[in-house]
């Protein structure tokens, strides 16, 4: 039997976890892809010692196995990194069925039609764009950034709410029922998808707060329009697959971040909200 292909992760980490839980979506078993988690840049920031040593760069990385070797050397290995690049590896696998990954009708990219792809890739952009804009939020308005500045934090912010209503016009209008991804039901998860619960998860785990609620009040957006941040879809979308096998929080599993980072998370400066 082959070696199963090694995935380097901080599970509870926002890019890593999107892939964690397209591997569940995938019902994809550790004979094909191994999870390794990696220790916390604080705490080592090593893998666990029977597997061949954590590789270079940000994570997640793929590591596959050359074929002729059974070496754990750096070079006797194949990497793929970053989090998007590695989930379209692994559905292309999927979808032909290539190197022993059995043939998967679950396909989690939109459809095979040229327009469904592009309306998938529209909220792919999206939901990747809302964890970007993240970084600057949590910089400088929360207690585990580096400087504190409220009002780029504020401002940051203020453009995560406009892709959220984005997103929540984009279910709105191609009339996604989100009751397919409640426990009983067959319907599959896109990629986009998981991208886009990864994020709000990760917020609402670590910074304690629930982004698809809004203010239910009326703003002013970033270009000066008016607008009511509310977000119906978008929270049904988020309560429907908080339910699915895929989304579960295994503490054993390295999913829940220590308390010291919820709490420097959850310490948040004045004058953001």
């Amino acid at each position: 039997m082959s070696r199963p292909y090694l995935l380097y992760a901080y599970p509870w980490m926002p890019y890593p976890r999107r892939v964690i839980i397209y591997l569940r979506e995938k019902k994809i078993p550790p004979s094909l892809i191994k999870i390794v988690p990696v220790s916390d840049p604080q705490l080592g920031n090593a893998a666990p010692p029977d597997y061949p040593p954590r590789p270079s760069g940000s994570l997640p990385i793929l590591a596959i196995p050359k074929r002729d070797s059974s070496s754990k050397a750096p070079e006797d290995f194949i990497y793929v990194r970053q989090s998007l690049a590695i989930m379209n590896y692994i559905e292309d696998l999927c979808e032909s069925g290539l190197n022993g990954f059995p043939k998967s009708s679950n396909q989690m990219r939109g459809g095979m039609e040229i327009l469904d792809r592009a309306r998938h890739q529209e909220l792919m952009s999206l939901a990747d764009e809302c964890l970007v804009s993240w970084n600057p939020v949590r910089l400088f308005g929360s207690g585990l950034g580096s400087e504190a500045i409220p009002a780029a934090a504020k401002e940051s912010l203020r453009w995560i709410h406009r892709n959220l209503a984005a997103i929540d016009d984009y279910f709105s209008r191609y009339s996604r029922d989100f009751s397919d991804l409640l426990p009983g039901k067959n319907a599959h998860a896109t990629l986009a998808e998981v991208v886009l619960y990864s994020f709000l998860e990760f917020v609402e785990e670590i910074y304690g707060l629930d982004l698809t609620q809004g203010s239910g009040e009326g703003v002013f957006d970033v270009y000066g329009r008016e607008a009511k941040q509310v977000y119906p879809k978008l929270r049904d979308f988020y309560q429907s697959f908080k339910t699915r096998e895929s989304a579960k929080l295994e503490v054993a599993s390295g999913d829940v971040a220590a308390d010291a980072i919820k709490a420097g998370g959850r310490s948040w400066h004045k004058g953001i909200f």
